[in-house]
């Protein structure tokens, strides 16, 4: 997945998005991270790393990677060079916020699943196993449902505009 970020964000920002915009990239990042996500809620007790984890891992990594790299430049973009610093502050603080209430809120979600499997089937080692793997797939399930949301909400508000290089900064590519 950490590869996959880095060949995302650092492809992204170079050949599709001075091409396409910002809009439709961050729109199309989210969904290729929401189909990774999707691929992962079907996880079962015997499913294998290469077949079945590594595939939807790759995807939200190249997803993830498209949208990171695109809002740091969407939130530096055309700024005097004195206020890129703030601006990139900004952008990693409501990054970090972001983080922190979406693990409480899918950790309680996967809490939840694994308690109701628990609660509804006989105690053994099995039905345990089995209870954290519903847990991870629901979680999977509505973070997979919250990249749609970005993706809609990402095609409805950002401008499809070219980002403009912060002022007084050289211009290394168009």
């Amino acid at each position: 997945m950490a590869a996959a970020v880095a060949v995302s964000s650092t492809t992204t920002s170079l050949l599709v998005l001075p091409k396409v915009g910002p809009k439709i990239v961050v729109s199309a990042s989210f969904l290729v991270a929401a189909a990774g996500m999707a691929l992962l809620t079907q996880l079962e007790l015997d499913s294998t790393y290469a077949a079945h984890i590594l595939p939807g891992l790759i995807l939200l990594g190249l997803g993830l990677g498209g949208v990171m790299a695109t809002a740091f430049q969407g939130a530096t973009s055309g700024l005097h060079h004195e206020d890129t610093g703030v601006a990139s502050a900004l952008i990693n603080t409501g990054q970090q916020i972001g983080g922190s209430i979406s693990t409480a809120l899918l950790t309680t979600i996967a809490s939840s699943a694994t308690t109701d499997y628990l609660t509804s089937h006989q105690p053994s080692a099995l039905a345990a196993a089995q209870a954290g793997v519903e847990g991870y797939t629901a979680t999977l399930a509505w973070g997979s449902g919250f990249f749609l949301v970005g993706a809609v909400l990402a095609a409805f508000l950002i401008p499809n505009r070219a980002l403009q290089p912060a002022e007084g900064e050289p211009v290394i590519a168009h």
